[in-house]
C-alpha cells in the first residue's frame, strides 16, 4: 500500500541533499572571508536573494501552519456542535459528559484559531520586517 510515501522519501532525500550543499557553500565562503577575500558584488547579490528566499519560505510555512490551526479549530467547532447536539437530544451518554465532551472542543477551536493569528501575525512580521 504506497500512498506517495516514496515520493515524500525522494523530497526529503533532494531536501538534505540541498541543505548538505548549502552548508558546503557556506564552510566555503566563510573560509574565503577568513582568507581575506573580500565579498564580490555578486555574492552579495547571491546572498541577498538567498535571504529573500529564506523569507519567504518563512512566511509561506507560517501561513500555511496558520491554515492548518483555522481548519483543525472548524473540525473542533463542528464536533463541539455534534456532542451539544447529542446532549440535547440525549443521546449516548448523559448530558452532562456530552457537554463537558462539547466544551473540551469549544475550548480546542479558540486554542487552534488563537494559533491561526498568532501564524499570521508572525508571517505578517517577517514581510513587514523585509520591506523596511
Amino acid at each position: 500500500m504506497d500512498d506517495g510515501s516514496g515520493a515524500g522519501r525522494s523530497s526529503l532525500s533532494e531536501r538534505s541533499a540541498k541543505v548538505q550543499q548549502r552548508v558546503a557553500e557556506l564552510r566555503r565562503r566563510r573560509a574565503e572571508l577568513a582568507a581575506g577575500q573580500r565579498p564580490s558584488a555578486e555574492s552579495v547579490s547571491f546572498a541577498r536573494r538567498r535571504a529573500q528566499d529564506a523569507l519567504r519560505r518563512a512566511e509561506d510555512a507560517h501561513r500555511a501552519a496558520a491554515q492548518r490551526h483555522e481548519e483543525s479549530a472548524r473540525i473542533h467547532e463542528q464536533t463541539a456542535n455534534s456532542y451539544q447536539l447529542a446532549a440535547m437530544q440525549g443521546d449516548d451518554g448523559t448530558p452532562e459528559s456530552l457537554q463537558d465532551k462539547a466544551d473540551r472542543h469549544w475550548q480546542a477551536a479558540h486554542d487552534s484559531h488563537l494559533r491561526f493569528v498568532e501564524d499570521e501575525a508572525k508571517a505578517q512580521k517577517a514581510k513587514n520586517s523585509s520591506s523596511g
